[in-house]
């Protein structure tokens, strides 16, 4: 008996030294991360229940509305719901209409398509998940579907595809203003001819000066690339260059001119004629011309006659029914965007569903510059603060999949240039999460016994077309079993960012 208690204790003895082992580890493990941590002011001290991530690339301001990199479609992912739900390989998972809403539910739309072929358009119904809700609180509903199918028709024009190249009918009737497109096509060509005073505003507003603002830019960068030394040495400074490069009166000369000065006079040489521009820049400004004639044209008294898109149609509080030219596959395009609340982006004042829809007709810069200044969406996030630094987020206590495990997500606008940055701020807990391009050299750093890399940071491989194809985590940091095993273009750690969690002591 004494020696069955004496193997049992030796034994008890063994698993805590070897729990004690693994412990002491751990905590090493975390202080030679701290020590090394010196790129962390106080004032940045993390939060419990903070993450702080590099999403990927990201431009300097992006929007529901307009972006270009997988980096600003993972932050929006976080903060907007897209009327698709997919799987990990892209398919369309949306449930019909006819299904009930359960509490498990967390899609923002359930669609129905009904092709007719005789008329050659389907017919989509789309019915909003009751329970979404933005962070503060304001339920959405089949107004917001309108808002946002009527607001991207707009901002897309008649030259542009809003949805993938899909035509919901009556569409261009509508942008148009007018049931005889042909007549009021010839009315905006003439309009160009003769512009009105607005018009000519508008055109040197938004061309002329939008334009020549750009070129200032790019003639500034010149100075500060030593391949044009023997420019800058001619020219001295960015005005003088940007007065030879684009000044309409050949003879002008920008001496004893400040460069705001230099920049105003050859505004006003050119005036509203983006015809002579375009001969400087060589460039083509007629579709940017025509959609500005078009704008000012709707504005006028009487011309604008066609109120409504025949083809969207309201059929209850929750339900919209569109009809779109194309086969049932066409939804896919159709609802292939971010649900933006109209109680965020658009006016209430100028919403009644039958002749207003959130904007003024014809006019959405507004709601284009607010969409990249905020995201507030129906998403798991929202973020508190954007600058040139970071994108804070914070928790929305109201989203339709559950509350977030994290409180707070850090987005960092690293843009990283080189692999070795990368591993030293997930050394250093300078961040905790990375989506970067995998390569030879990041799996040589990453391994490292040297810098304790091979046990510190863990990487998944990201099924995709996109250059940034893995993920990269802290493993006393990042809980490893709350993150997908399989990641996916459509199936990534921010489509289910309300399940990510982290360690905590």
């Amino acid at each position: 008996m004494k020696k069955l208690l004496l193997t049992e204790g030796l034994l008890a003895c063994f698993f805590l030294a070897l729990l004690l082992g693994f412990l002491g580890k751990y905590l090493v493990r975390e202080r030679e991360g701290q020590e090394t941590n010196a790129n962390v002011s106080i004032e940045e001290t993390r939060e419990k229940g903070t993450l702080w991530m590099d999403a990927g690339s990201v431009s300097e301001s992006f929007s529901p509305l307009q972006y270009q990199s997988q980096g600003e479609k993972n932050v929006l992912a976080m903060c907007f719901m897209n009327l698709i739900s997919r799987d990990a390989r892209g398919k369309r998972i949306n449930k019909e209409v006819a299904q009930k809403w359960k509490e498990k539910d967390t899609e923002a739309v359930h669609i129905s398509v009904i092709y007719d072929e005789k008329k050659k358009f389907s017919t989509v119904t789309i019915q909003i998940n009751p329970k979404l809700k933005t962070a503060s609180g304001t339920a959405l509903n089949a107004d917001d579907l309108l808002f946002n199918f009527y607001l991207r028709c707009d901002m897309a024009g008649v030259e542009n595809e809003p949805f993938g190249g899909v035509h919901i009918v009556g569409q261009e009737e509508y942008l148009y203003g007018s049931k005889n497109l042909e007549k009021r096509k010839k009315e905006i060509q003439d309009s160009l001819k003769k512009p009105s005073k607005e018009l000519q505003k508008q055109l040197q507003e938004n061309i002329v000066k939008k334009e020549l603002s750009g070129e200032l830019e790019w003639v500034r960068s010149l100075f500060q690339d030593d391949a044009y030394e023997e420019v800058i040495a001619e020219y001295g400074e960015p005005k003088d260059l940007f007065a030879y490069y684009y000044a309409y009166q050949t003879k002008y000369s920008a001496k004893g001119k400040t460069e705001q000065q230099v920049f105003d006079d050859v505004v006003s040489q050119y005036g509203w004629h983006y015809d002579w521009l375009a001969k400087v820049t060589n460039k083509d400004y007629m579709k940017q011309a025509q959609e500005l004639a078009r704008s000012v044209l709707l504005k006028q008294n009487g011309k604008d006659t066609v109120k409504q898109i025949a083809g969207i149609q309201k059929k209850d509080a929750q339900t919209v029914v569109i009809q779109a030219e194309g086969e049932e596959d066409c939804v896919d395009k159709l609802c292939d965007f971010w649900l933006l609340p109209m109680e965020e982006y658009g006016n209430r004042e100028l919403f009644d569903g039958e002749q207003s829809f959130g904007f003024q007709k014809g006019d959405t810069a507004q709601i284009l510059e607010q969409s990249s200044k905020q995201y507030c969406g129906t998403g798991a996030f929202y973020t508190k603060k954007i600058n040139a630094e970071q994108i804070l987020l914070e928790r929305n206590k109201n989203y339709a999949g559950g509350k977030a495990k994290l409180k707070k997500i850090v987005v960092l606008r690293k843009n990283y240039e080189e692999e070795k940055d990368i591993v030293e701020d997930l050394l250093c807990q300078n961040v905790d999460i990375v989506i970067t391009t995998d390569t030879v050299e990041l799996n040589q750093l990453i391994q490292s016994r040297a810098t304790h890399a091979s046990y510190l940071i863990r990487k998944k491989v990201i099924e995709t077309e996109q250059a940034e194809n893995c993920l990269l985590y802290r493993t006393s940091y990042v809980n490893a079993p709350s993150i997908p095993q399989k990641l996916t273009e459509y199936q990534s750690i921010f489509e289910v960012i309300h399940t990510l969690k982290v360690n905590t002591l």
